[in-house]
C-alpha cells in the first residue's frame, strides 16, 4: 500500500522489488502515517493495491487528483533488479503457481514470466524480458509521477539528503541468492540492459 505522510505533505508509493516493503515498515514504526488503501486486499477497486502509483489511486477514487502531494518511490540498479526477478520467479513466486487464487493469476503475463524462469537460463530469460526495441525503465509509472526517486541501493542516504528524513531502513524479504548479480551476465545480456536502461543508468549514476 502507499503511505501517506499528510503532516510532511508526502505520498510514498511501492514499487516493486526495490526495497519498497523495508522503507514501508521503517515508515510505519517511525509513524504519522496511514496506509492507501486502508486494506489488507491484494486489489482495490481494479487496482494492485500493495503496488498502486499514485495515478492509480486518483482513478480509483482513493486520492483526490489536487492532492499536493509530493509522491515519493523507490528505484533500482536494473542490473540487480532483474537477476532479483528471476530468482525471486524461481525461488519464491513458482510455489503461488499451487495456490488457485494467487495474484499470479490475477496479474496478466505473471504465470508465464515465473514459467519462463524456472525453464530458461536467465540470459535466455532476460532476452524475453526485455523482448522489442524501445527504452524500458524500472517500474516506469512508479518513476515517471515520483517527485523524489530513492535509490535501493541509497536509501538511508537518499532519504536525508532528499527529504530530510533520518530513518533507519532494516532489510525486509530479502531472497537468499548470489549478492554478486554481474556474474550472471554474458557480454549480449549487459549490451541488452545498457541499451534498454539507458535512462536508469544514467539519471541514478547506476553502473554495471
Amino acid at each position: 500500500m502507499a503511505l501517506l505522510d499528510a503532516g510532511s505533505g508526502l505520498l510514498f508509493t511501492a514499487a516493486p522489488g526495490t526495497a519498497s516493503t523495508a522503507l514501508r515498515v521503517a515508515l510505519l514504526d517511525r509513524g504519522g502515517v496511514v496506509e492507501v488503501p486502508a486494506t489488507d486486499a491484494t486489489r482495490v477497486d481494479g487496482i494492485d493495491a500493495k503496488h498502486a502509483t499514485a495515478a492509480d489511486l486518483v482513478g480509483a477514487g482513493l486520492l483526490a487528483p489536487d492532492h499536493g502531494l509530493r509522491v515519493v518511490t523507490t528505484t533500482r540498479n536494473p542490473f540487480d533488479f532483474y537477476v532479483a526477478e528471476y530468482e525471486r520467479s524461481r525461488r519464491r513466486w513458482v510455489h503461488e503457481l499451487r495456490q488457485p487464487d494467487s495474484w499470479v493469476y490475477s496479474t496478466p503475463g505473471a504465470v508465464g514470466r515465473v514459467v519462463d524462469a524456472v525453464t530458461l537460463e536467465f540470459n535466455e530469460w532476460l532476452a524475453l524480458a526485455i523482448d522489442g526495441p524501445g527504452e524500458r525503465r524500472v517500474n516506469r509509472g512508479h518513476v515517471e509521477e515520483a517527485d523524489v526517486v530513492l535509490r535501493m541501493e541509497h536509501l538511508e542516504h537518499d532519504l536525508r539528503s532528499l527529504l530530510d528524513l533520518d530513518l533507519t531502513v532494516a532489510p525486509t524479504n530479502v531472497t537468499d541468492r548470489e549478492r554478486a548479480y554481474w556474474r550472471a551476465y554474458d557480454a549480449t545480456g549487459r549490451a541488452l540492459v545498457e541499451t534498454a536502461h539507458a535512462a536508469d543508468l544514467e539519471r541514478f549514476s547506476y553502473a554495471f
